[in-house]
């Protein structure tokens, strides 16, 4: 962890200010940003809070393979995970608290107890590495889609079977679960994306978003999607029927997306290394968070709502204060 100011004694202030629930930035840092988190020797590929919001933990990139369980009021690291050789492409904790989910380079879903950090159980079928995993909100599926096999598969979560699988012609990127748990979105690498019914797999329709990889997240409520694509836009569709309904200029190419748990907020990436927040109703541009030095990759918000991770190409995650846009709930 780096202390935005570099100074040992603003470190401690903000530990401080961070336990006692203040935002903390050093002169001349955004006053959104509450810590720069150091420890990955490549890219943070992928980001993900527990359930409680005591751990956020990132995945490191090509070469590294590391995950890194980090306290977020202090952002000091607590634990660090061997996850492969090379890199941690997805991370996603069931809803319990209880179990780490990771994808990676090597064909295999790792199962970790996040407090211990021991493995638990190692998933095998894919061909190729693991884009992306994500629980279903009852805890009892695990989905994961690989580009090599052209699959996404849908686990037991319990049994550590499978109890379906799918497939996108040329690639699966990226899966997101409805707030159900009943039906399941999938992104693949040639600008489509699907939505299946779980557990029988059963397809309910396909849309063309974009060019390339396409990235997925579906609002808490589940009444839209929002789809990353190679051709530097994010799309917000209708669901579960598709409409669509605004796209979102001046996103990097193959954009992370995320939706706040409020599902007020949608956060992407832009072309300029920023985090951007819109309105995900209107699609208003409400806050562009500059601080990144190469793109920005990953993002996760907090249980909450309050904090917003990033991870960028400049091998550091972010964690931003972002509760002033948090919706005021009567």
């Amino acid at each position: 962890m780096r202390a935005l100011g570099f100074d040992p004694k603003l470190a401690l202030l903000g530990a401080l200010l961070a336990a006692s629930g203040s935002s903390f930035s050093a002169e001349g840092e955004p006053p959104e940003l509450v810590w720069t988190l150091e420890g990955h020797l490549a890219a943070v590929d992928s980001l993900a809070f527990s359930p409680d919001g005591k751990l956020l933990v990132s995945g490191g990139g090509y070469n590294d393979g590391t995950m890194i369980l980090w306290d977020p009021g202090s952002g000091e690291p607590k634990r660090t995970i061997r996850g492969t050789r090379e890199s941690v492409s997805s991370l996603a904790f069931s809803p319990d608290g209880k179990t780490l989910a990771s994808g990676g380079s090597d064909t295999t879903i790792k199962l970790h107890d996040p407090q211990t950090g021991e493995l638990k159980r190692t998933l095998r079928g894919h061909r190729g590495g693991v884009n992306s995993v994500a629980f279903s909100k009852d805890g009892k599926w695990l989905a994961s889609a690989c580009d090599a096999d052209e699959a996404v598969r849908v686990w037991d979560a319990a049994k550590g079977t499978v109890a379906c699988a799918m497939t996108i012609r040329w690639g699966a990127h990226a899966v997101a679960f409805f707030p159900d748990s009943k039906a399941l979105a999938g992104g693949g690498r040639f600008g489509t994306l699907y939505l299946w019914s779980v557990p029988d797999g059963g397809s309910i329709t396909m849309l063309s978003v974009g060019q390339g990889k396409v990235t997925a997240a579906v609002s808490p409520d589940g009444k839209l999607l929002a789809a990353g694509s190679d051709a530097k836009s994010v799309s917000l569709y209708e669901a579960p029927g598709g409409k669509l309904l605004r796209t979102l200029p001046r996103c990097r190419a193959n954009a992370p997306v995320a939706f706040s748990p409020d599902g007020g907020l949608l956060a992407t990436a832009s072309d300029t290394n920023a985090v951007d927040l819109y309105d995900a109703q209107t699609g208003t541009l409400k806050r562009a968070l500059y601080g990144h030095k190469a793109g920005v990759c990953s993002l996760a918000f907090s249980p909450d709502g309050k904090l917003l991770a990033s991870g960028g190409l400049d091998n550091v995650a972010r964690l931003w204060d972002v509760s002033k846009w948090i919706r005021v709930r009567p």
